[in-house]
């Protein structure tokens, strides 16, 4: 463990507050928080946010007037290669987002090579529930066999075919039949915080 990773535990239990706790009051997610007690060498953003919750102060995230704030829920993860199920449903952290265009937004972490290099593993999906996607969208879809996937879409009459960006992953067509949610993307970023 880091010198960093020592104090935000050290700063935990005197506060007597758990790693998501403390996520919400620094504004990063609980896993990245236990990376960095783990020993993973934390962002100068990290480091200033630490320092202010150290001394008492709260570390809002300083944004331009008229850029509003929300913490939008990270619920799992979608997997972008191949077809598997969405695990650990219930798991749910948060993340901090900016001028969201769905209030229901919620956050997908992305796993798997499928729409490298574009969007390597560790991406964050946000999704837009009360938009309707359309091809050309990047998507997370969920099939009635519980399969969750990270593609671009394409809408095609009774059927939709999901394509991923690496090449070695062939495009899958699917009935809309056997789709229970389409969500789309409404932005990605790297979950290098």
């Amino acid at each position: 463990m880091n010198i960093i990773g020592q104090r935000v535990r050290a700063l935990r239990k005197k506060l007597g507050i758990t790693q998501l706790e403390c996520s919400k009051r620094i504004g990063f997610v609980r896993h990245y928080i236990s990376l960095v007690e783990n020993g993973r060498e934390p962002s100068h953003r990290f480091i200033r946010a630490l320092e202010l919750l150290e001394q008492g102060q709260s570390p809002d995230i300083e944004h331009e007037p008229g850029v509003t704030a929300s913490i939008i829920p990270l619920l799992s993860w979608a997997q972008a290669g191949t077809k598997q199920a969405w695990d650990h449903v219930s798991e749910r952290e948060g993340i901090t987002g900016f001028n969201m265009g769905d209030p229901k937004s919620a956050a997908v972490q992305i796993r798997g090579d499928g729409m490298e290099p574009q969007f390597p593993q560790g991406t964050i999906a946000v999704v837009y529930p009360s938009l309707k996607a359309k091809s050309g969208d990047l998507v997370i879809a969920r099939l009635n066999d519980g399969t969750v996937l990270f593609k671009r879409l394409h809408v095609d009459g009774d059927h939709c075919t999901f394509i991923s960006l690496n090449p070695i992953y062939p495009p899958a067509t699917v009935e809309k039949a056997k789709i229970e949610m389409v969500l789309p993307v409404g932005g990605t970023f790297q979950n290098q915080l």
